[in-house]
């Protein structure tokens, strides 16, 4: 599979507004499962990617030098290129290009402003519990990243870096993400709380939304995340390519897949079961690194997980414990037979191994020549369970640590 990577922002390149400094500018999405510091890439949605699009100038920024809280998102994203699987492209020229056409379709979509509240609350119940969980992690590093941003632009500058991080970034007094207000990074930390008091009351009351100040503070928040959702939509049709955004979009894009007859985009459901499979029926078996992501790609047998997954979507298996249970009876029985067809095996070719001098030699040839492929057939049914069992055992210790809690 083929597919793009969103760029945070990208929208903006239109308004000139590509120079605020931000944490989120320009960025992929990160995981809003796997919630550490720093952050993760969907490993599971990479794991089903032959190759991947990105923003060249976004790839660029993010390997060049990115905030401490994408390191592992950075060296994972260097590695997939590093090996040709990433393809870069000039994002900015095809949404410039296209910006008659994204003007036409926000004005088209924000006719019915009310059509949009529901997706709105979702996302920002989506977005305030990923900034939740990852506030204490991350908080540290943005902040230092910031000083020594700022630091480099002398002291005046420093005050201000870190001011807008608190004002846009502390969950408890932000209700709309930061990066779907960055055009005002350098407002008063007051006006921001007082734009996101209206968007709050605008979306909780039909009552406020009928009020001209509340439903034009509810509509440039709606503006923007639709500019931002109509730009994905651009370039994929004119990539001709399927995408990935960050978490907290899908509540619109389902509303405009809805519109076409499409009731969720299929890579987006191909990585939830993935995540199932790793989360209910084997988590010991997840994706959690560039290294063992870039040996599953690399290995034939990723053609049997993809196929497993593509099962689960058409509704032909289930992932839960009960698969779980099911697929480890299978390879336990699978070793029994191999151990037992081995047992049998060097009984035949023990003759062998008293010829003089080629004896021993012969023997174990004979034993891979026919070993070898009868033990490989009775593993046939589980190659994707083998695979991940593989990369899981050489995995270093130390990348387990829940496990280590455990015991």
């Amino acid at each position: 599979m083929k597919l793009m990577l969103t760029s945070f922002g990208i929208e903006q390149s239109i308004a000139g507004e590509s120079d605020v400094d931000s944490m989120f500018r320009g960025m992929p999405p990160v995981s809003f499962r796997q919630v550490s510091s720093p952050f993760m890439p969907d490993y599971e949605l990479l794991l089903l990617c032959d190759k991947v699009l990105m923003d060249g100038e976004s790839f660029g920024q993010l390997v060049g030098s990115p905030f401490s809280a994408y390191t592992h998102v950075a060296d994972t994203f260097r590695a997939l290129r590093s090996e040709g699987r990433i393809e870069l492209v000039d994002f900015v020229s095809i949404v410039r290009r296209n910006a008659g056409l994204l003007d036409r379709m926000l004005e088209h979509d924000i006719r019915i402003l009310d059509q949009w509240i529901d997706p709105l609350r979702e996302s920002l119940m989506m977005w305030r519990g990923f900034a939740d969980a990852s506030w204490d992690v991350i908080r540290h590093m943005a902040e230092e990243d910031y000083r020594r941003r700022d630091s480099e632009q002398g002291e005046g500058d420093l005050f201000l870096g870190i001011h807008a991080w608190h004002a846009f970034h502390e969950p408890s007094h932000r209700l709309v993400p930061e990066y779907q207000v960055n055009r005002d990074l350098h407002r008063a930390a007051g006006e921001v709380e007082r734009v996101t008091d209206f968007v709050n009351m605008a979306l909780h009351s039909a009552r406020k939304r009928r009020l001209k100040e509340y439903r034009g503070a509810l509509r440039d928040v709606v503006r923007s995340y639709l500019a931002h959702v109509n730009s994905n939509l651009i370039l994929s049709n004119e990539l001709n390519v399927g995408f990935h955004d960050w978490l907290d979009f899908t509540p619109f894009y389902a509303v405009k897949f809805l519109s076409v007859g499409r009731t969720e985009d299929r890579a987006h459901e191909s990585q939830k079961h993935l995540e199932k499979l790793f989360n209910i029926s084997f988590p010991n078996l997840a994706i959690r690194d560039a290294k063992s992501l870039l040996r599953a790609l690399n290995d034939k047998r990723i053609q049997d997980l993809r196929q497993l997954v593509d099962d689960a979507v058409n509704g032909r298996v289930k992932f839960d414990e009960g698969f779980a249970q099911s697929v480890l009876n299978e390879v336990l029985h699978a070793e029994k037979s191999a151990r037992k067809a081995r047992s049998v095996l060097g009984y035949v070719t023990m003759p062998v191994g008293f010829i003089p001098w080629i004896g021993t030699a012969a023997q174990k040839l004979l034993d891979e020549a026919v070993g070898t492929p009868l033990e490989r057939k009775l593993k046939s049914q589980n190659r994707w369970f083998y695979m991940l069992s593989d990369i899981a055992e050489s995995r270093p210790s130390e990348a387990w640590p829940q496990d280590q809690t455990e015991e």
